[in-house]
């Protein structure tokens, strides 16, 4: 039934040597015939056969957006306990609320693999808040980013959410702006290249888990656009991330390298 008390308890347990843990799914298993399977597939929706035969952990979100990534995750073990590294700047990538929900990703890039450490959300709090959070954490940060309506300017004081921001210390990066579809979809992507710390977000993870797109029973079919609720907030940050993502251009050779064969009169 979803990510309940029982699940907290198979999490629990695959992480301790002290516990058995162990999945039988109906197409493994042999213990049910095809045809019976097949019968059952043809009265039950996808997720509704998922759940029931196959153990789906989130298939009891009709349309969830990310569930199968993030159930593929699952699987792969890369939801566990993934440290900080102080050794590798941390950036952090925000859904800025106005009167709302403000949620936070921290991401570390460790070659092509992505450490995603940790994850804030809170609501009705301005940005000192914030920025007492960041700093609070301790980490060594790289990169401040946020959506493009941060340079929308505020009625009152003329000033710009990222100008006040700056003020405040944190200077933050524009992340480009691209439809929602195709902001979804590189979102889609790039879970599998992520590492999530089970405990310091697991509330991020349930958003996503949850951030779904609605079933319109007269077309009998999914509406395009995701569903705004409480999910929607963090889910937008992710989806920030994954447009906003700046890939390293040469991880091979450090920049001392590149300085001595340009400098070094020796150098062939």
């Amino acid at each position: 039934m979803g990510h309940n008390a029982f699940f907290d308890l198979y999490e629990q347990a695959r992480s301790s040597d002290e516990w058995l843990t162990a999945v039988y799914r109906a197409s493994e298993t042999g213990l049910l015939d095809d045809e019976e399977l097949d019968a059952a597939r043809a009265m039950m929706s996808a997720d509704q056969y998922a759940q029931e035969f196959e153990c789906s952990w989130n298939a009891n979100v009709p349309g969830s957006i990310y569930g199968k990534e993030l159930e593929a995750s699952v699987e792969a073990g890369r939801i566990c306990n993934v440290p900080y590294d102080p050794s590798v700047p941390v950036d952090t990538w925000f859904d800025l609320g106005i009167g709302d929900s403000t949620a936070v990703w921290f991401t570390q890039s460790v070659g092509r693999a992505i450490h995603v450490i940790d994850f804030y959300e809170n609501r009705n709090e301005g940005l000192p808040h914030y920025c007492h959070v960041l700093n609070s954490k301790g980490y060594l940060y790289g990169t401040h980013n946020a959506p493009h309506d941060i340079e929308v300017r505020e009625l009152g004081s003329g000033k710009s959410r990222r100008e006040t921001a700056y003020d405040l210390g944190l200077n933050f990066r524009v992340v480009p702006k691209l439809p929602l579809e195709d902001g979804i979809h590189a979102a889609q992507m790039i879970i599998p290249r992520c590492w999530f710390d089970r405990d310091a977000c697991k509330v991020g993870l349930e958003a996503l888990r949850h951030y779904h797109r609605a079933y319109n029973e007269r077309t009998r079919s999914f509406r395009s656009s995701p569903v705004h609720d409480w999910s929607s907030h963090a889910a937008d940050a992710w989806r920030y991330f994954a447009v906003g993502l700046r890939e390293a251009r040469d991880n091979g050779r450090p920049p001392q390298s590149m300085a001595v064969s340009q400098y070094d009169p020796f150098a062939a």
